[in-house]
């Protein structure tokens, strides 16, 4: 059960699709709105009919949320009034810009593959921190993520080392290498160390009590995921990176990965293959990112097809007529698109 006491949740989804920025590349589709400086992020679950369903809450995005304790005092991004939030980055990188008196705040997010996946499965978000003051400061940064997934099951959790079915802490030490929110349909990754940067802790528990503090709350081990009477089987993934001196123009970077579960774990997988980019060259004569980019994603969904395809031949499983006809629908709009007859 989600948080009763949010009013108007409706409404309040409302407002946040007003001035949302959509992007997508490969099973992920992200929205970004600079009015309240939060993203909501999907995969696409049906290839053949372009469903979406989301990694974490979407509802109301405002449950999740990147914050900082500057020089011992929290900021809230999206809601601090000492921060002006805008839309940055490129159609490829887009970013979400928090800028103060003295200090620049960027969110970027990359597309990018794990594992064994043939299309984009996941975002890396590279948090930076610019001080550009005068004076040294000591920042930190905690990322709250509203997770959903979970909440289906007893084990609101794992990692690749465990089972998480009550509060835990995962540590710098702890050993493992991510943990996992799985749900029927979909299940979300979160790295534990990316871009050679690991949190000095990430704490699972529940959404209220995280949400509530500050900074940080006590471990209570065992505890599980309600705080009544509001909050009941209420999970949520708070990163924390605790406060670390930036010099006067200096920076201060942090990564987290966040994709669709893989067998194959967080291997990235970003590299074009050779006859792709060979195909795409030969076949149309033209250049530029854009087209480029596109053609590479259009191309590895058909591949996709023709794997599911293969799939249902080997197992002598019969496709059934609705399935068929979405498959050809999305082959004609490909096809439609460059022309193809």
């Amino acid at each position: 059960m989600k948080k009763l006491f949010l009013i108007c949740i409706v409404l309040g989804s409302l407002s946040f699709s007003i001035g949302a920025a959509e992007y997508t590349d490969g099973r992920i589709r992200l929205v970004i709105n600079e009015n309240t400086g939060r993203f909501s992020l999907y995969f696409m679950t049906d290839i053949a009919r372009e469903r979406y369903f989301p990694f974490f809450v979407d509802q109301d995005p405002r449950t999740s949320f990147l914050a900082l304790m500057v020089n011992n005092r929290n900021y809230r991004m999206g809601e601090s009034a000492s921060f002006k939030t805008k839309l940055g980055g490129t159609p490829s990188n887009p970013a979400l810009i928090f800028e103060s008196s003295f200090l620049t705040v960027t969110e970027e997010f990359s597309f990018i593959r794990t594992g064994s996946s043939s299309l984009t499965n996941g975002i890396r978000l590279t948090i930076t921190i610019h001080n550009r003051g005068e004076q040294p400061i000591e920042a930190g940064v905690r990322f709250l993520i509203d997770t959903i997934l979970g909440e289906e099951d007893s084990s609101h959790f794992s990692t690749d080392r465990r089972q998480i079915r009550s509060e835990a802490v995962i540590d710098a030490s702890s050993g493992d290498a991510y943990w996992i929110s799985r749900g029927s349909l979909l299940a979300l990754m979160g790295s534990v160390e990316a871009q050679g940067t690991r949190p000095d802790s990430i704490h699972l528990a529940n959404w209220k009590r995280l949400n509530d503090t500050p900074w940080k709350i006590p471990l209570v081990s065992g505890r599980n995921f309600n705080f009544l009477p509001y909050s009941i089987n209420d999970s949520a993934v708070c990163y924390y990176y605790e406060p670390a001196v930036i010099n006067p123009g200096g920076f201060r970077a942090i990564s987290v990965v966040l994709a669709a579960e893989d067998e194959n774990g967080f291997a990235l997988n970003n590299a074009v293959p050779d006859d792709l980019s060979r195909l795409i060259r030969d076949s149309t004569g033209l250049e530029g990112t854009d087209l480029r980019g596109a053609m590479q994603t259009d191309l590895i969904t058909l591949r996709d097809l023709v794997a599911r395809l293969d799939n249902y031949l080997s197992s002598g499983t019969s496709v059934a007529e609705e399935e068929l006809a979405a498959m050809g629908l999305l082959i004609s709009k490909i096809k439609a698109k460059y022309g193809i007859q």
